[in-house]
């Protein structure tokens, strides 16, 4: 009996170090990814050569200058010429987008409020279904949303513009929250089950209406552009692996993670949020700025 238990309290010391191994590993990655320094073709402005080369090219791509500038309205030439220079930084700065938007960090504390009063199996049910559920809906908000991008002949630069916008304003207000006093918490549900799934876990602390809006509108971008999708599809699923893992391991991530470190978090990705929305910006005005230009130049 003896020998068993100390088998027992041997096998529950790995485990624990185990899963804190797992929550080490998985921050450390998270945040190596989302930190690294690299441009974005949709969100940094074009080099200098770049720009040269559509000042100097664009109005001679075919001996027509009018069907020139109506090929390259969007802008889909210069960005694609761009993309195909810094694929690798674009997949670690879109990747940065996402996990800002529908990553894990601010699921954390809402899981762990709706799951106070559960036990093991049904946080693990939740984790499960909501993992499912918004991985579902995003997938389909993803297809279903270039149709409608298409059918209204939004062009790329107004989809850029737009999502700058979007990611300027939310980053804002996160870190102006940082300066007000913090609304007292909600308190958890006394009877939790997974009627809690839907809402509010999938929507809206897995997936947010601006982190919807966002994927949408670099789907529809990215596949004007490359006519690739599976690259996005991918990135969006390992951010909603790692959601999944963020809720199956909350309790231990919030242990080494404390609130105060996670406000500290929250602004630093706000402040690289804040700094991307405004290069979006800025990128769709160089755009429209160089078809106007060669508009001029014809």
């Amino acid at each position: 009996m003896r020998q068993c238990k100390q088998i027992q309290e041997l096998l529950s010391t790995l485990r624990a170090v185990a899963s804190r191994s797992i929550i080490y590993v998985l921050i450390v990655s998270s945040l190596l990814m989302t930190f690294a320094v690299s441009p974005t073709p949709i969100a940094t402005a074009l080099p200098a050569d770049s720009v040269m080369l559509a000042q100097t090219s664009l109005p001679s791509q075919t001996s027509k200058p009018d069907e020139a500038i109506v090929k390259d309205v969007d802008g889909v030439t210069l960005i694609h010429e761009y993309i195909s220079k810094t694929r690798g930084g674009s997949l670690s700065s879109l990747f940065t987008i996402f996990f800002l938007t529908i990553g894990p960090l601010k699921i954390v504390p809402v899981f762990l409020n709706l799951t106070a009063n559960a036990d093991d199996t049904l946080r693990k049910k939740m984790a499960f279904r909501g993992f499912w559920i918004s991985t579902l809906v995003i997938m389909f908000i993803s297809f279903a949303g270039i149709g409608m991008v298409d059918q209204y002949g939004i062009p790329i630069s107004a989809l850029i513009m737009a999502a700058g916008i979007v990611l300027f304003l939310v980053s804002l207000q996160v870190i102006m929250a940082q300066y007000s006093s913090a609304a007292p918490p909600s308190p958890p549900p006394q009877n939790p089950s997974l009627d809690l799934v839907v809402t509010p876990l999938v929507f809206p602390a897995i997936l947010t209406p601006y982190g919807i809006g966002i994927v949408l509108m670099i789907m529809s971008i990215v596949t004007k552009v490359t006519g690739d999708q599976t690259t996005i599809l991918g990135l969006l699923m390992v951010i909603m692996v790692l959601n999944l893992l963020s809720m199956l391991y909350a309790r231990q991530i919030i242990k080494v993670l404390n609130p105060s470190i996670l406000r500290v978090l929250a602004l630093v990705l706000g402040m690289v949020q804040l700094s991307l929305g405004i290069s979006w910006i800025f990128t769709a005005i160089r755009m429209e700025a160089l078809v106007i230009r060669a508009m001029l130049a014809s």
